[in-house]
């Protein structure tokens, strides 16, 4: 099951606190996060609150925090990217 769970992509949405990631990131690692918002289903202020909590997360790196915000997507959509 694991392993079916590492092949996954992840984002966001609106999950960009600790609190979340940190589970996540145990299993399938930065490079299958994506950045997410929900937007504009979800209210601004919520939006707001994740690119924060998302932006400040201790857990990433510069590298793993550019391919959250976009490069792990571009790998996976290469044409619109």
């Amino acid at each position: 099951m694991a392993e079916v769970l590492r092949g996954l992509a992840y984002d966001t949405a609106p999950a960009g606190s600790p609190h979340a990631l940190l589970p996540t990131l145990e299993v399938i690692g930065a490079g299958h996060v994506l950045f997410g918002t929900d937007w504009p289903a979800a209210p601004e202020p919520t939006v707001e609150r994740t690119v924060a909590a998302l932006t400040g997360f201790p857990g990433f790196d510069a590298a793993e925090l550019a391919g959250v915000e976009r490069g792990n997507a571009a790998r996976l959509f290469p044409r619109p990217a």
